[in-house]
């Protein structure tokens, strides 16, 4: 039976529901996505599906090696380490600036109210975005074009990192939540060490507890 799209834009709707497929582990690692596939599936036309799996290529949600076909990256122990790695890099230096000025956007607040209210649910890639849109908030809070764009890539990738935590139940949601909610109080506080601390320590718990599951 094709999967009906409900939108205005079909290649925009295309690659949301492909991206919350991936994100939920319905297209699963290793599993090829066609244009072919993806084209009869949807009941689109091969260009716009060649045009979705290519955007998705591009948030590195899918990968493509030469004359290959596009598939879901496989995370492994080293991928995950330079992932979190790469966010600690932005991310902790860059609550500690906003403690500094106890800038705390209000585009983060709003985020992790909605990520509360993703909590409630069981929708993975719901969550994962809700958590995605927190940070990312954040982190434009800076208002550096620079290190938006940058943390954006990797934040892109880890959506799949984020949605294995979620799958596996690595991490409970509300545990998520005051994690993000020890982050605003720092910086709402104007604690530079704390807000650094907290930041970290809030991307080791989720890294060990993913490394562990990977290991197993």
């Amino acid at each position: 039976m094709p999967i009906e799209l409900v939108t205005q834009s079909v290649g925009d709707a295309l690659v949301t529901s492909l991206r919350e497929r991936i994100l939920a582990d319905e297209i699963s690692v290793g599993m090829a996505v066609t244009e072919a596939s993806v084209a009869a599936e949807y009941k689109v036309a091969r260009q716009t599906a060649k045009g979705a799996i290519e955007r998705l290529v591009g948030e590195g949600l899918l990968e493509r090696t030469a004359h290959k076909s596009a598939r879901v990256p496989m995370l492994d122990e080293t991928r995950v380490r330079d992932l979190y790695f790469a966010r600690g890099v932005i991310e902790v230096r860059a609550y500690e600036l906003l403690a500094d000025e106890r800038l705390l956007p209000p585009e983060a607040l709003t985020a992790h109210e909605a990520f509360g209210e993703c909590a409630k649910g069981s929708n993975v890639a719901a969550l994962v975005q809700a958590d995605v849109a927190f940070h990312r908030a954040l982190i434009d809070g800076l208002e550096s074009d620079r290190i938006s764009r940058g943390h954006s890539v990797i934040m892109n990738e880890i959506r799949l990192c984020l949605a294995q935590v979620q799958n596996a139940h690595l991490l409970a949601p509300a545990e998520i939540a005051e994690e993000h909610q020890a982050i605003i109080t720092a910086i709402r506080d104007g604690d530079v060490p704390k807000a650094g601390e907290v930041g970290l320590e809030h991307l080791k718990h989720a890294e060990r507890n993913l490394l562990e599951h990977l290991r197993k």
